[in-house]
């Protein structure tokens, strides 16, 4: 396999990936590459934090104690930013890496917050669980979630009062988009859905008495239908199939969509709706590599962060200047902005986010100054414009991956697609650069923004 195309592909399907691992790959094919990929993956590990008091409570199992229990979500609350400096830890030293990419992927796809960690960690690893298993009972799980029952009022809906939401968000943004129902199958799904609760711990019940018992039309079927029976319909339709590739396609390849392999996907996803198998297919087709695919995406938030660790390694002293950066550029770990999830493609790039994502390498490996004014900064650090982060980088890791790099090799390693000519430009002016200012100006352009 091509090196370039092993960088493109641990970029797309992972995150990023050492030359010297690159190179030990370019003797195999690329079924090879892609099937040890999914092998890495094959086996699951749920990321928690420590939650002693939720744990202690849980032990005892108390039936009524709601009051205690609110007691310890408030003093919590604050274990959110451990868990968010765990799970980007993973992400810059992942060991399931294309799992890890399909768990992004699919937190913007069944948007979700929530506000007690417990849960939320719950939620998160319900994601990373069913990852690459099989769709339909993916979302099966999610709508027996927690979490999304308290986002979506799947958790208020009784026969005699039915909450829409979650009916509609299911249809809508989790398996086939806008145009492919009626408002009535929207309020058939709402009763099916109807009962749907858990108890302290999270576990699923159905509440019997709230529950609709009665026969519903949706989608063409008449039935006592319940939750279930309308996943199962919703995925008996191919446009669900298509639907799912569509995204899937948008996030890997390109935000340009191709409707030819787009069909090429949803032909081998409808078969069984296994996202592993669709995964395959999709990292080992031709078009996967073709030319207008590599450097066609802008990185996103998480991405950027992860690229530049990929390349020199660093840690935050402070673990809320992370959360900081991460809210700095439009996206934090744990908050989506709503149901509909963050946008991505161009949305990540603005006036405010161009400046700080072409400096963030020299703020974090040089030293550099925080390039903005945001005064939720000062709130957050009682420092002002100007405080410098407090990083620790390591550049002797940097020395041993690239250090022996000629200027060729770096650039591939760090740059998806071709050099603008002002880029190359900047290169010829810094003859003589060490490998580290190379480095450091190559993460300054806007090709490295580039996935």
């Amino acid at each position: 396999m091509e090196l370039q195309n092993i960088y493109h592909l641990y970029r797309r399907a992972a995150f990023g990936i050492s030359p010297s691992e690159a190179n030990k790959l370019v003797s195999l094919t690329r079924e090879e590459v892609v099937d040890n990929l999914l092998a890495d993956s094959e086996k699951v590990t749920p990321l928690t934090i420590d939650l002693p008091d939720y744990e202690a409570f849980f032990k005892r199992k108390p039936l009524g104690r709601r009051k205690e229990l609110q007691k310890i979500i408030r003093k919590n609350a604050p274990k959110h930013l451990d868990y968010n400096k765990a799970w980007l830890k993973r992400l810059c030293e992942p060991t399931e890496a294309l799992n890890e990419r399909m768990t992004l992927f699919w937190i913007n796809h069944f948007v979700c917050r929530d506000q007690v960690i417990y849960f939320a960690v719950q939620y998160y690893n319900l994601l990373r669980t069913n990852a690459l298993g099989n769709f339909k009972d993916f979302i099966k799980q999610v709508g027996k979630a927690p979490s999304m029952m308290k986002y979506l009022n799947t958790n208020t809906n009784s026969k005699d009062h039915p909450n829409e939401n979650f009916a509609r968000e299911l249809l809508e943004l989790f398996t086939v988009g806008e145009g492919q129902y009626s408002e009535k199958d929207i309020k058939e799904a709402a009763r099916a859905f109807t009962g749907y609760g858990s108890k302290l711990d999270g576990s699923f019940i159905l509440r019997q008495m709230h529950h609709d018992f009665g026969t519903k039309e949706f989608m063409g079927w008449t039935a006592n239908l319940d939750g279930d029976d309308i996943v199962n319909i919703i995925c008996s339709k191919r446009k669900c199939a298509q639907f799912i590739s569509g995204k899937l396609y948008a996030y890997f390849v390109n935000s340009s969509l191709n409707d030819a392999h787009i069909d090429e996907m949803t032909d081998v996803f409808y078969e069984d709706y296994d996202i592993k198998k669709l995964m395959r297919f999709m990292l080992t087709s031709d078009w996967f590599y073709a030319p207008e695919n590599l450097g066609a995406k802008i990185k996103s938030p998480v991405d950027l962060l992860t690229s530049i660790y990929r390349v020199v390694p660093f840690n935050f002293e402070k673990p809320r200047q992370q959360l900081f950066v991460q809210r700095l550029l439009g996206q934090a770990l744990m908050e989506p902005p709503n149901v509909a999830g963050w946008p991505g493609g161009r949305h990540w790039i603005n006036t405010n986010t161009l400046m700080v994502r072409l400096k963030l390498p020299s703020v974090f490996l040089g030293n550099g100054l925080v390039p903005s004014d945001s005064p939720q900064y000062a709130y957050m650090e009682r420092g002002s414009f100007g405080d410098r982060l407090s990083v620790n980088e390591n550049w002797k890791a940097f020395d041993a991956e690239y250090g022996s790099l000629d200027e060729q090799e770096l650039i591939v390693a760090l740059c998806a697609g071709k050099l603008e000519v002002g880029t190359l430009r900047m290169l010829e002016q810094g003859v003589g650069y060490s490998r580290r200012e190379l480095s450091l100006q190559l993460m300054s352009t806007p090709e490295f923004q580039l996935t």
